[in-house]
Formats: C-alpha cells, structure tokens, sequence
C-alpha cells in the first residue's frame, strides 16, 4: 500500500534579479535528489520494506516556498490500519531530515568521529521509536553513508551567495541548510585502523606507465591494482629505453600495502606502492 505519511517546505531566500538564474533551480534540484534518497535511508531504517518518494504538492512565488509530500511505498496492510502509526512514521521522517540539517547548521565542520556517531545514534533511535513491528530491531544507518550524505547535502547549497538561504519547515522544526560546513576531513574520520605491509612479488604488468604519471597497471596474485611506481632510478631508466622489457615479461618488486579500515561498514581500501623493481622476469 502506498500512502503519504509526511509533509514538508523549503523555503529558498534567493538574491533577486541575480545572474545566471540556472544556479538557483539547480540548487534546488540538487538538494532534492539528496533529500530524497536520506528520506529513503531513514524509512527504510525503520522498516527494510518502505521506500519514500517526494512528491511536490504546491510552489509559491516570491522567495520560492515548495510544499512536498513524503510518500510511502510498500507498507504492510496491517500498518496502515493504524492511523497512530502513519502519524509516528511521518513524525519520524520529519524529524529525522530536521535533525539531520540542524545537526549541520551552526558547526564548521566536525573534527571528532563521536561527532558522527552521536547523529548516527540519535537518528537509529528515533527509528526503534516508528517500527513497524516492535519485535523488529531497527536497521542501523553506516557512518560512511551518513559521511555521503553530507558531503552531497553541502554541495548541493554551496552555491549559495551572501544573505541567501534555504529553511527546511515542518512539524518537527525548522532548520537551515549549511553551505560553509567543511567537509574535507570526513572521511578521515572514517578510518578505524590503518595496516601497512612490506613483501616481494612476481606482478605482471597491464599496463606500463609511458607518460611519466609513475602510475602502473599490474596484475597480483590474479587481480588488477593501481600502484605509484616510487623506484625513480628504475623509472627513468625505464622512459629512457635502457631496461628491456617486454609485454610478456613480469616484475620481480617490492611492494608496500596500506590498508584502511573504514567503521564497522565500510569496506577495506588498499593503496599500493613499489618501492623497489628487483628485476625483469622472462617467460
């Protein structure tokens, strides 16, 4: 069953008779595409089954007011029922986006990852509060999602000039959007653990680096990576055309892998650099 369940308005305080009026409707497409997808997170925190879509219901000239609707799909029968539950789920949603961009609204940026972490457990239980099914344990939102999330909802406002803002209303409060927060230490805030390692291969390379970049292709242990060919000495006699290599050869090097470990989500990520080429192998 698909029901609206929530309603909101952005208020946009544009500079009027400004140049490039492009700038001001592609602020406002952007952040409803971002709006949208962490309507989607929230909702389907509370139940896996729920997808939200924003619908608009009016537009008001002026300083741009668009009215939008939070629109459900998937429902259970036995949820919709339940008129409580439709007012706690919107509550929810309204509440979930309301906090989201005050949490952001007044602050330069964060420089602590229990920063991060308190959004992410404020918001997870606002969601145990609207479950569907209260034997249901709520889904959990990953720190690198809400990091996106972020970096996406500050792009999409960094557009905007002096004494313009954009207000997010509804019955859960107001809040304005932030478009000074820095976000280029997010990610750093991610990392949990870094592992560095040492070792000598037998790699083959996909694809030598001709243009001087020292980034190479090669093939290890069956899979492709990107390394950063740090041996300069062997580099440049390579670009000078004194080491004969030959596309059927393999590299005997020296590698150094730096693993990073992202939250409890994320994914490892690997970077790779050969320090030293201990020789060419012939097939």
């Amino acid at each position: 069953m698909d029901i609206v369940v929530a309603e909101f308005e952005l208020y946009f305080d544009f500079e009027k008779q400004s140049q490039l009026p492009q700038r001001v409707f592609k602020t406002i497409a952007d952040l409803l595409v971002v709006l949208g997808k962490l309507d989607s997170l929230l909702a389907q925190t509370a139940a896996p089954e729920l997808r939200a879509e924003l619908v608009l219901e009016d537009i008001e000239t002026g300083s741009i007011r668009a009215k939008l609707a939070v629109f459900l799909r998937g429902i259970p029968e036995e949820a919709v029922k339940s008129f409580d539950w439709r007012k706690v789920i919107g509550h929810f949603l309204n509440k979930g986006l309301q906090r989201f961009i005050k949490f952001l609204e007044d602050k330069p940026g964060l420089y602590s990852a229990d920063e991060l972490k308190n959004l992410q457990t404020a918001l997870e239980g606002d969601a145990a509060a609207a479950s569907i099914n209260p034997l249901l344990v709520p889904g959990q939102i990953p720190l690198d999602k809400l990091v996106v999330f972020i970096e996406e909802l500050t792009r999409a406002v960094s557009s905007l000039r002096e004494k313009e803002y954009i207000e997010y209303r509804s019955s859960a409060g107001n809040a304005r959007f932030n478009p000074h927060f820095n976000t280029a230490n997010l990610q750093a805030l991610l990392v949990t653990e870094t592992q560095n390692s040492e070792s000598e291969y037998l790699v083959k390379a996909k694809r030598p680096d001709f243009m001087g970049e020292s980034m190479w292709e090669l093939v290890l242990k069956g899979h492709t990576i990107t390394a950063k060919m740090a041996d300069t000495g062997w580099l440049e006699d390579f670009h000078e055309g004194r080491v004969d290599f030959r596309p059927s050869d393999y590299l005997r090097i020296k590698l150094h892998t730096e693993t990073t470990f992202r939250g409890s989500f994320g994914n490892p990520s690997a970077h790779y650099t050969v320090l030293k080429v201990l020789g060419v192998v012939r097939q």
